[in-house]
């Protein structure tokens, strides 16, 4: 169907046959420059409507229309409107400068009718507060998740004098293609609004999540820290802010009269925060600037998780790794010596690094699948030719393996696999189907001669050697392919004399 974008135009009259190029009850015109088309609404905001739709000058390929509504204080003269599009052509311009894969691209912007809209990339995955009704309050692990995912993302915004100034649980999604957190709905009508002629009853932020700075106007970088702070306490804890009969806000996790967030005592029952991430939580929801951190890169500092050594294995020489019925290499007390993070294509593994450290094997294998993917320059098609995997950069290449294999304690990595890929009989490059599933039933991919899904792989300590990484191979999520190999084609992987 396409979808009507005149305000005028009667909700319910609002759908048409797809392909109808104006509106059947209202006559307006349905597609945005000749190429976009508004399929179904996905929200309305203060600030404007939100639209999944489809750009038919590439691909059909799916996209999002935002349509901004200007406030009155730029509706009442000609000459305030005037400057309403041209500070919203100045943010425009800076949104498509935030090229960030974390960030939906910028597509085009543009005034038609007397309306504004922006077109943005569309990030298939679920809002974290979809994601919380869904599977219910966060752990302490999924919660530094999210830090370390988004703080690097706003430290990039925050390098380039931009603040987002509406992060909340609706404005993160989780990208089914790799998992990765997606910062969305970036305030440009926001910014604008900003600079309005007038600003009273102009409220700028979500509340519940807006800080007391930029309640009154005055948004700094640390004000996204307070709003990322307060995203967490209420994920960890379910607990949302209403709106009552009246249309007052209410929030049962603040105590207004002593003026201080009670999230460990609505915590679900069992659920422990150490005491570090505590601090962290409790310093990003400060009520003042001052005893707030300062940048993302000052709480990236505090967050870094330590090196862990797995119990019982510190002062041993040597011990053989759980499994008994499997054949395993040595490990050490001592993990190898640290890794220099080397990359020829100039990409960051120090997220991978800090994943593995904190023994967020998950985390990891996800992160191992889009550093992979960057560094052949192939995250838009969200896989690796056979081509690419023998040009895959020695360094890189390198630097992944012995970071798992370092972390894992010699369990997990690609040098792993190509060793008990060899010794199953495996020859390089060349596919083997009784090999494959021998190799399948070693490294835990295959249960009672069935392939398992991504879902089900076991990212625990635990895991058969081997086992991981799993998503760089397959990764079947809700029945869609995320792999960055592609099912099956590690053997080309593991040809590489590099291993």
């Amino acid at each position: 169907m396409t979808y009507c974008l005149n305000l005028d135009c009667p909700r319910d009259k609002r759908q048409n046959p797809p392909g109808t190029k104006y509106c059947l009850n209202c006559g307006s015109k349905l597609l945005l420059k000749d190429l976009y088309a508004a399929t179904e609404p996905l929200r309305d905001g203060g600030f404007g409507r939100t639209f999944r739709a489809v750009n038919h000058g590439k691909f059909e390929e799916l996209c999002v229309i935002k349509q901004l509504s200007p406030p009155l204080e730029f509706q009442r003269k000609p000459t305030h409107f005037k400057k309403y599009v041209r500070l919203f052509e100045q943010e425009a311009r800076r949104l498509y400068e935030l090229k960030h894969p974390q960030i939906p691209q910028l597509i085009s912007y543009f005034e038609e009718d007397g309306r504004l809209y922006l077109v943005q990339e569309f990030i298939d995955g679920n809002n974290l507060k979809d994601e919380l009704e869904k599977y219910g309050a966060y752990s302490e692990t999924k919660t530094r998740e999210l830090l370390l995912d988004l703080l690097p993302v706003l430290n990039f915004v925050h390098e380039r004098n931009v603040i987002h100034r509406d992060i909340k649980p609706e404005n993160v999604i989780r990208r089914n293609r790799d998992r990765k957190f997606v910062l969305i709905d970036f305030g440009v009508s926001k910014q604008v609004v900003a600079e309005a002629p007038t600003k009273a009853g102009t409220k700028l932020g979500t509340p519940g999540y807006a800080a007391l700075e930029q309640r009154h106007g005055r948004a700094v970088p640390a004000s996204d820290l307070y709003s990322l702070g307060v995203t967490c306490i209420r994920l960890l804890t379910s607990v949302m802010p209403y709106l009552d009969i009246y249309g007052d806000i209410h929030d049962d996790l603040y105590d207004p009269l002593e003026g201080r967030w009670l999230w460990r005592e609505a915590l679900p029952k069992g659920t422990k925060i150490s005491q570090d991430l505590s601090q962290i939580l409790d310093k990003l929801i400060q009520e003042y600037v001052k005893d707030r951190y300062k940048s993302a890169t000052e709480v990236l500092e505090v967050i870094k998780p330590p090196i862990v050594v797995v119990p019982g294995l510190v002062n041993l020489q040597q011990a053989t790794v759980l499994s008994p019925s499997l054949p395993t290499q040595p490990v050490t007390g001592t993990p190898p010596v640290a890794v220099n993070l080397e990359s020829e294509k100039g990409i960051d593994y120090s997220h991978l690094e800090r994943l593995l450290a904190a023994k967020n094997w998950r985390g990891a294998d996800e992160e191992t699948s889009v550093k992979m993917l960057e560094a052949m320059e192939q995250v838009s098609t969200g896989y690796l030719s056979e081509e690419d995997i023998r040009k895959f950069p020695v360094k890189d290449l390198e630097t992944i393996d012995q970071l798992w294999v370092r972390y894992s304690h010699r369990r997990f990595g690609f040098s792993v696999q190509k060793n008990l890929w060899v010794k199953l009989g495996g020859k390089p490059g060349v596919y083997d189907a009784t090999v494959w599933e021998k190799f399948g039933d070693r490294v835990g991919w295959r249960v009672n001669g069935e392939w398992v899904y991504y879902t089900e792989l076991n990212f625990t300590s635990k895991a058969m050697p081997g086992h991981l990484p799993g998503g760089t191979v397959f990764g079947w999520e809700g029945g869609v392919l995320c792999g960055v190999l592609g099912l099956g084609g590690i053997w080309f992987l593991l040809s590489r004399r590099d291993l």
